[in-house]
């Protein structure tokens, strides 16, 4: 294109100097050149043609170097805006019908508070590891009560033990079943929950997560175990409330009895109150058994006796209606259910259980201690509100 452009430049001096030529001959009267009107006249025609194929050129490079049209860029953003509103749109109604369910939960606070002078003390009170096993996501401060700094603590938080936990009871209304617990146990002081590592030795009421076993997968059934022993004040005051629970809950809870051996007296009672499942009469045997150590719960007025001693046993035979006598004997003196028994107990050790009477519920949560197992209706209310007693007793 530059060759062509040089080309007509050249060929306009041409005409220049044949004119500039002629106004000479003008001038003198010469008539030296005579080609110069036809030779004009040829490159005038040529120049219109170079003009276009010039004017053709840059039409094409300006083609080439044109950027992208500005009607598009305007078009694409509309869409990605519009496309955004329906995404958003889309993901609030599909959460909104249960289709996306996961949701960010509340962290909730911990201030945990240790020694640094008490080499043999733990240094993390168990309710994190608690909260943790749960996945209650939680937010820890260690706060060292060995320096001068942080001694105010003590006073202000009346604390004796270490290591002690302070949970923000704000956050745990996220979780009202274990803020319930929380809440019956431990006391209330500047919005913090104050709970000292020696109370959850002594007090397990805590609540805690537990792997779900393949028998609670299944069918996704509701599953209540309770955990008994035979020499367990707690457990035999747990009977009268479990009853209850059966009756309320019939047909929607399947509950199960699993013995917890504490005591060494307890292994004999459990191996009879087996034996007389195997006939039908676990209920009758089982609540026979605590009747003889606990009277007193069953407004019974005796005293007390060891329920696994040979006698009693005997005697139970008849007041409960064995219907065979030889075989429950036979399955006694070979300790046939002792396999069972022990397995349970495992059961029990291997869930985190320390105390008896605890309740464990869906393979998933557990309760220990008498106080909180009595109230074991309101804890599968908690649970499972959706159950028709729980709605009937919520809207009575």
């Amino acid at each position: 294109m530059e060759e062509k452009k040089e080309s007509i430049k050249q060929e306009k001096k041409e005409v220049k100097t044949e004119e500039t030529k002629k106004e000479i001959q003008k001038t003198t009267g010469k008539k030296e050149i005579t080609e110069t009107k036809p030779k004009k006249q040829k490159i005038n025609e040529k120049i219109p043609e170079k003009k276009e194929e010039i004017k053709e050129e840059n039409i094409q490079e300006k083609k080439i170097k044109k950027p992208f049209p500005v009607v598009i860029t305007i078009l694409a953003v509309i869409f990605l805006i519009v496309a955004g509103f329906a995404v958003n749109k889309l993901f609030f109604e599909n959460t909104k019908q249960g289709e996306w369910t996961e949701t960010t939960k509340q962290v909730v606070e911990i201030k945990n508070f240790y020694s640094s002078e008490c080499s043999f003390c733990e240094k993390e009170n168990s309710i994190i590891a608690n909260f943790n096993a749960r996945d209650i996501n939680v937010t820890v401060e260690s706060i060292d009560l060995a320096k001068e700094e942080n001694k105010h603590f003590i006073e202000e938080f009346n604390l004796e033990m270490i290591p002690s936990a302070l949970v923000n009871a704000k956050d745990l209304e996220e979780y009202p079943f274990e803020e319930n617990l929380i809440k019956q146990s431990f006391i209330l002081l500047k919005n913090y929950y104050v709970i000292p590592e020696a109370y959850l030795d002594s007090n397990p009421h805590n609540l805690m997560l537990l792997d779900e076993t393949q028998e609670c997968r299944e069918g996704k059934k509701i599953f209540v175990e309770e955990f008994l022993d035979y020499q367990c004040l707690g457990c035999a005051m747990l009977l009268e409330p479990a009853k209850q629970a059966r009756a309320n809950f019939a047909g929607e809870i399947i509950f199960k009895h699993k013995n917890f051996i504490v005591h060494e007296n307890s292994e004999n009672a459990a191996i009879a109150a087996e034996c007389a499942a195997q006939q039908n009469r676990f209920f009758e045997f089982n609540q026979y058994l605590f009747e003889k150590s606990f009277p007193q719960v069953f407004g019974i007025q005796k005293e007390g006796v060891n329920n696994s001693s040979n006698s009693i046993i005997q005697t139970g035979l008849l007041l409960t209606s064995i219907p065979d006598t030889n075989s429950f004997n036979y399955c006694f003196s070979q300790k046939e259910p002792l396999k069972k028994i022990n397995e349970e107990t495992a059961l029990a050790k291997s869930y985190g259980i320390n105390y008896a009477p605890s309740l464990v519920f869906d393979c998933k949560y557990i309760v220990q201690g008498q106080e909180q197992t009595s109230k074991i209706e309101e804890l599968i209310c908690q649970i499972h509100p959706e159950l028709k007693k729980c709605v009937k007793d919520k809207t009575a």
